[in-house]
């Protein structure tokens, strides 16, 4: 069956819980504002709720390579989050048919007393991934990663360029049916940032469906075939590459 991603109505709220110690402050901020809150804010039965994704309706078929585009804040990453499952919609439903993997927060649920050996099987599981082909894993890693020897060390002694490399590693192992990427990150030295592009550009091609958020215009324009323009937690344009950077442009830049 073909890979494929669908959104109908989908809401994300935060609720925000305040202490008394907070009191002063909010009194402070809410100064000079009409209700004392962002137009994004909502109070519902005397608490306060942050909507994160409002309203989303969104089908994503096989062969899709999106780029999410938008000012921070938009709820890029907020989205991406809801697709691989960290968060859970508050209204709405989410729908997804094949294997997703994320490039979203590397290195999450690392722990530092840890090897390095032990970070790379620690996240394959976290992301709901066989080790059944441990030595595989291993063998990538140790190619890929060149930490050589300080594989077998606690993470708390590596340096955060060691850590990237470690955590990009672990990442990009398999290429999976929807692959969601958001932004490129910094993993040290000239040579291993080319490496580890070239690598994740391969599977971005090789993937059934992609998003890929990021503020870098030109290389979602580069590596994407459609695009959606995030603004406020909604999908305030959804088609033309082209199109959408240039209505962006015209809002923000």
């Amino acid at each position: 069956m073909k890979s494929y991603i669908k959104l109908n109505n989908s809401c994300l709220d935060f609720p925000i819980y305040e202490g008394s110690d907070l009191s002063f402050r909010n009194k402070i901020s809410s100064l000079g504002k009409k209700d004392g809150f962002a137009k994004s804010n909502i109070i519902t039965s005397g608490r306060r709720i942050v909507r994160g994704l409002d309203n989303i309706n969104l089908e994503i078929n096989t062969g899709d390579k999106i780029a999410i585009i938008g000012p921070n804040g938009a709820g890029k990453t907020t989205l991406l989050k809801l697709l691989t499952g960290i968060y859970v919609p508050t209204s709405g439903t989410v729908e997804i048919n094949g294997k997703v993997s994320s490039m979203i927060d590397l290195g999450f649920g690392f722990l530092d007393d840890a090897t390095g050996y032990e970070n790379i099987l620690l996240s394959r599981i976290i992301q709901g991934e066989s080790i059944k082909n441990k030595q595989h894993i291993i063998e990538f890693a140790e190619e890929f990663s060149g930490l050589g020897e300080y594989l077998s060390l606690p993470i708390r002694t590596y340096s955060s360029g060691m850590k990237s490399r470690l955590a990009l590693s672990s990442a990009i192992h398999n290429v999976p049916d929807i692959l969601l990427i958001d932004e490129f990150f910094s993993t040290g030295d000239i040579e291993f940032s080319k490496k580890s592009r070239d690598k994740i550009t391969e599977i971005m091609d090789n993937s059934s469906i992609m998003l890929f958020a990021s503020h870098d215009l030109n290389l979602v324009k580069e590596l994407c075939t459609k695009a959606m323009y995030m603004k406020n937690g909604q999908i305030s344009y959804y088609g033309d590459i082209d199109k959408a950077c240039s209505v962006y442009e015209n809002d923000y830049l």
